[in-house]
């Protein structure tokens, strides 16, 4: 067998690239199974090294993903961790964008059904956690398209009662029932941190 169809056999086995096919081969003799066990060997050392999963399911979901290293970490991570707590562990340092990470994965979840804007008088959650958050969200979010003066007219009373008695922003609340923009621009970085702080508090009833 010539060195070519021997690195086609070991890629038809195994997802690896021409270059480290060749050097897995130079160090099996040519002998394509050894090269098959070394880079499953190679691919269990990577993802032992970037989780703390238990042994076995590492190992099986390797063997189930065919060793492709980046599904395996993610099979791994579904395995392991919620939708949301996914997210929280992948956006760390940003809460703006985890929050509106999650609130498309409630949204998914529940499903919830918007005529281009959600319902917030009506719409049906699994429970207060995430009815409080998809209120306040959803109110950010039309509040940031439309302007805060035309967001006075999207459930005001429903989202300055939330932000006062769910999420501990009075200022905020305030802000809205007194239509003060300037004021509400002041608090609006504590909501969103209000908002991500609520999820984290209460992970086990989202999604």
């Amino acid at each position: 067998m010539d060195h070519e169809e021997q690195i086609k056999q070991l890629r038809e086995q195994v997802p690896v690239g021409l270059r480290h096919a060749a050097l897995l081969l130079e160090k099996a003799g040519g002998d394509v199974m050894v090269a098959r066990q070394l880079f499953i060997q190679e691919a269990e050392a990577i993802v032992f090294g970037k989780t703390a999963a238990p042994r076995e399911l590492v190992l099986s979901l390797l063997e189930q993903h065919h060793y492709d290293i980046p599904r395996t970490l993610n099979a791994i991570e579904a395995e392991l961790y919620t939708v949301t707590e996914r997210i929280l562990r992948k956006i760390k340092n940003n809460p703006e964008a985890a929050i509106g990470k999650i609130a498309l994965a409630v949204e998914a979840a529940t499903p919830l059904h918007r005529n281009y804007w959600l319902p917030l008088d009506t719409m049906v959650l699994p429970n207060g956690s995430q009815h409080s958050f998809m209120v306040v969200y959803e109110w950010l979010s039309y509040e940031d398209y439309e302007g805060f003066d035309i967001a006075l007219y999207f459930h005001r009373e429903l989202v300055s009662t939330t932000l006062r008695e769910r999420l501990s922003c009075p200022g905020a609340a305030t802000a809205i029932l007194d239509g003060d923009a300037a004021a509400f621009s002041l608090h609006r970085e504590s909501v969103i941190r209000q908002l991500y702080q609520l999820v984290v508090s209460n992970i086990s009833q989202f999604p």
